[in-house]
């Protein structure tokens, strides 16, 4: 149990749609599962206190009333808190002065402020990170996506397939401009048959006469405290291009995205420009109709909805809630620092290192926290030196002090995006700093276009090397697999 308390800030409420408590109530709940102790903060209206008390109902909810909360505010509940979440698009004092790490949701140019930790969760947000130089560390993309307990536990759950499809339309607590009412009505254009299940918290008269003239059937719900169990049971949703995108992406539910909200429409943008959505328009909606027809053939393709289903459940694997919280203990045992420590040089590695290199890699400490631990033989070592020094996606670096060579290491492309370092210290150069400075000599000496994500896999056992990377500011990315090797990793944005 780690003991440490965060005080998690959002607003929430039938006027301003829920979306920025559940995903705090998600993390919130993966701190509590970690040994933390939570409590929330902020203008919550009666419907969001009752979501509250509903899904996590030991969570301790203090509320405010109007467009914003002070420095006080925070002060007052801050006294011996470890962690401020904040998860808000409103104005926020800066609350770096009050002394627990300052975490930060952001999407896009929204909720950008001062904080340790900057997370955007949105797709390719690393190559649209707004200022990020207004915080030391960063979670961005949708491996950052905050994902509910209630959506994981249907991501494994199969259905079978109803003869009559089965769609769900979902537009959120707001809608402004009545998209739900209007894509129920649009519905009547496609020839098959359907079956329609609405979430409509306001209880429209606009949906309601919708529906009921429809010649569909369908079924008109109001704010339902599991939604992904509903949205389970359907074969398509249609929905606001919000948070809820990337739950339905975790489950795998195929979907047509409606731009409700001018901070939606980036993500909206990026979703349906990479395929992963039908794109049904943003505000004022005037090709709606038209784009509704577009759905006719994918409804009626179970093939297709079956590959876009698991091409979904790919993307999105629902660790983002365990990277914040996990982030947020590494960096209250462990602040990034760029220690000065020796100074060092990042050169190529040439064929004439072969036999250093050769010489540390079979060295008995090198080996027993590799992947491969056996003994590499010389030939098998040449055609590997000769095979790293052609590979465009892999660069072997040697570290020298004073000319003399101190350390190598490798990075190795593992997607368009991911370099994985790896380092070895010459056995003679050890505990002298060389590493730390190692690092940094191969961070800088890697070029390649931003952004790119700094990799590192270690082992459990290996408490030097994992001190290592959480100095030089590597964040948490996957918990230990089957050998015991842990994944940490650090963007570096645009």
């Amino acid at each position: 149990m780690s003991g440490r308390r965060v005080l998690l800030h959002c607003n929430a409420g039938v006027e301003s749609g829920m979306g920025h408590l559940m995903r705090t109530l998600t993390v919130a709940r993966v701190a509590r599962a970690r040994g933390w102790s939570a409590s929330v903060f902020g203008d919550v209206d009666e419907a969001g206190a009752g979501i509250l008390r509903r899904m996590e109902p030991e969570l301790e909810l203090f509320t405010t009333r109007g467009p914003s909360a002070n420095l006080g505010d925070f002060a007052d509940l801050a006294r011996g808190v470890d962690v401020i979440h904040l998860d808000s698009y409103r104005e926020i004092p800066d609350l770096t002065s009050l002394g627990p790490l300052i975490s930060n949701m952001q999407d896009g140019p929204f909720g950008v402020r001062d904080a340790d930790l900057a997370t955007d969760a949105n797709l390719a947000s690393e190559r649209t990170f707004a200022s990020p130089q207004r915080s030391l560390s960063h979670l961005a993309g949708i491996d950052a996506v905050v994902v509910r307990a209630q959506v994981l536990a249907q991501r494994e759950v199969r259905t079978t397939r109803s003869a009559v499809p089965r769609v769900l339309v979902v537009m959120g607590g707001t809608d402004p401009h009545g998209v739900t009412a209007r894509v129920v009505a649009e519905f009547d254009r496609l020839p098959a048959r359907l079956q329609i299940t609405v979430i409509d918290p306001r209880r429209s008269d606009g949906v309601r006469s919708a529906a009921e003239t429809s010649r569909h059937s369908v079924e008109v719900l109001g704010f339902v405290d599991d939604l992904p169990a509903v949205a389970r049971n359907h074969d398509l949703a249609v929905t606001a291009a919000g948070t809820s995108v990337w739950d339905f992406a975790c489950m795998g539910l195929p979907m047509a995205l409606v731009c409700v909200a001018d901070n939606q429409r980036t993500g909206y943008r990026q979703v349906v420009e990479r395929g992963l959505a039908v794109g049904l328009g943003e505000p004022p909606h005037q090709s709606l109709d038209e784009r509704i027809g577009l759905l006719a053939d994918l409804l009626d393709s179970p093939g297709s909805l079956a590959e876009t289903a698991a091409a979904l459940k790919r993307i999105v694997d629902g660790l983002g809630s365990w990277r914040i919280v996990a982030s947020w203990e590494q960096l209250l045992r462990t602040r990034p620092q760029i220690a000065p420590g020796p100074a060092v040089i990042a050169r190529p590695a040439t064929l004439d290192d072969g036999q250093k290199l050769f010489e540390w890699r079979n060295d008995p400490t090198v080996r027993v926290n590799s992947r491969s631990r056996g003994e590499v033989d010389w030939g098998s070592h040449r055609d590997w030196l000769a095979r790293s020094l052609e590979d465009p996606d892999r660069r072997l670096l040697v570290i020298e002090s004073d000319g003399k060579p101190v350390a190598t290491c490798r990075w190795d492309r593992r997607s368009a995006d991911d370099w994985e370092i790896s380092i070895t210290v010459a056995p003679e150069s050890r505990g002298r700093g060389i590493a730390a400075s190692a690092v940094h000599a191969a961070e800088r000496a890697l070029t390649a276009e931003l952004p790119i994500r700094l990799v590192a896999a270690v082992h459990r056992d290996n408490a030097a090397s994992r001190r290592l990377f959480e100095r030089a500011g590597y964040l948490p990315h996957l918990p230990e697999d089957d050998d015991g090797f842990l994944t940490l990793a650090r963007w570096r944005l645009s």
